[in-house]
């Protein structure tokens, strides 16, 4: 048995393993691939298999950014992915890690993550979400647009101003995240990266500006999964995301496709209220875990 990079040759097994390990993530051969090719701005990606008897059984991908790393996507034939972690995190203090995360799930989510996360409960958890399932088929009917309101897919509007306003709503997400991207570095990740699905995301403008999104990734065949919806502050309460976030799963429904996923913080209310009227229900929850790397 050997643990060692992942390679173009590996990447259909991996996306094979991944598929068998997360039901509810989103993911493609064709993703797998371009991560591989393209890492991440501002970030240095990561992934390992283990390869036994000639067979790829096991994968974990590996994410430094700004001295934290984090392992996440770990997905093996058997066991809890013990070794696979160790070796993530090996990796992680080579490259400068000082403080080191792991992303783990219950059982529904990610396949022996409750044995995972029995493993690192002495650890501090610091972020939580709750993954969220709807089966399309039980969409709620599409209500009356919002006076003034119409809708653009991402494709039909000037990136820049998607860019200015997936910015601003982003500032008031809870939970812990990066600086927000630059413009070069976001239209890197958004328009090239094969999983966003630029035809199912939409904008809302009301009265000609553009003010709500909700803008998601899918394996164009039948999974899709909410990437992110937000409103500006000043047009909140008005009942804008949620109005499209349902237009934009009517959308997906008309194309064929079966199952949305989404992620939320605990605490993130008003998004919850939104995904409980439309239908998602708790598939499980996804920690991440954190611990100091001692001085040498």
């Amino acid at each position: 048995m050997t643990i060692r990079e992942l390679t173009a040759d590996d990447v259909p097994e991996a996306h094979r393993l991944l598929s068998d390990a997360f039901p509810a993530l989103v993911v493609s051969e064709e993703a797998v691939g371009w991560r591989l090719e393209h890492g991440s701005p501002g970030a240095d990606h990561r992934a390992l298999v283990r390869v036994q008897d000639g067979r790829i059984t096991g994968h974990v991908r590996s994410v430094l950014r700004d001295g934290v790393g984090t392992t996440l996507l770990i997905a093996g034939e058997d066991g809890t992915g013990t070794d696979l972690l160790t070796a993530s995190e090996r990796s992680l203090v080579e490259r400068g890690a000082r403080s080191l995360r792991v992303t783990a799930a219950e059982e529904a989510v990610q396949r022996d993550g409750q044995a995972l996360l029995e493993l690192l409960g002495g650890s501090e958890v610091v972020d939580t979400h709750q993954i969220l399932g709807l089966d399309l088929q039980n969409l709620p009917p599409l209500p009356a647009a919002p006076v003034g309101a119409e809708l653009r897919t991402w494709h039909e509007l000037d990136p820049r101003a998607l860019y200015e306003l997936d910015r601003l709503t982003s500032a008031d997400e809870p939970g812990e995240a990066p600086a927000f991207a630059s413009f070069e570095n976001w239209y890197a990740e958004v328009w090239g990266h094969p999983l966003y699905d630029l035809d199912l995301s939409l904008v809302l403008l009301l009265d000609g500006r553009p003010v709500a999104i909700t803008c998601y990734v899918s394996d164009r065949r039948a999974r899709m999964e909410s990437a992110m919806t937000g409103t500006l502050r000043e047009y909140r309460g008005l009942g804008l995301a949620g109005y499209a976030k349902t237009a934009a799963l009517h959308r997906a429904r008309e194309k064929g496709f079966t199952r949305a996923y989404t992620g939320n913080h605990t605490d993130n209310a008003p998004m919850l209220a939104i995904n409980e009227r439309l239908g998602y229900r708790l598939v499980g929850s996804e920690h991440t875990f954190v611990r100091e790397v001692p001085a040498p």
